[in-house]
């Protein structure tokens, strides 16, 4: 089964970056989840599979793909690095026409999932930093 994947580095806690993983619109505007299945048709509609809190770990699937594949599987991982920094991967396994791959790994994972681990970073380095400048400031209210 083919996997595409693609890692970032976050200068962030990964616990902050795990809390916006789970919310897709606020760093993936085309997405949106249904936890038991779609019931409207936006752009793209993602299935949460499982969602693992103490792994930092969002399973998902996409029952109507807007790419030739089949057996569509996501995993997002966050993962710690330091206190305040950590590394987010975005993969996914699927069935499709071998001849394609090439295509694929250029749409899937240059086009959306580089991309929109780009603005995960920046959302979670945004508000990372607004905590940080807070906190320097005296203000509890950003944390």
């Amino acid at each position: 089964m083919p996997r595409i994947a693609r890692r970032t580095f976050v200068a962030a806690p990964a616990d902050r970056v795990w809390d916006l993983v789970q919310d897709f619109a606020v760093w993936h505007p085309r997405l949106n989840i249904y936890e038991g299945g779609p019931e409207a048709s936006p752009e793209l509609v993602v299935t949460v599979g499982d969602r693992d809190a103490a792994t930092r770990t969002l399973t998902y699937s996409m029952p109507e793909p807007p790419f030739p594949i089949t057996d569509h599987r996501a995993t997002i991982v966050v993962e710690d690095h330091r206190d305040t920094t950590c590394y987010v991967e975005w993969s996914a396994e699927f069935e499709s026409d071998p001849g394609i791959l090439w295509l694929l790994e250029d749409q899937l994972g240059d086009d959306i999932f580089k991309i929109a681990l780009d603005k995960l970073a920046s959302a979670a380095q945004d508000q990372w930093a607004e905590v940080a400048l807070a906190a320097k400031s005296g203000d509890t209210s950003a944390a």
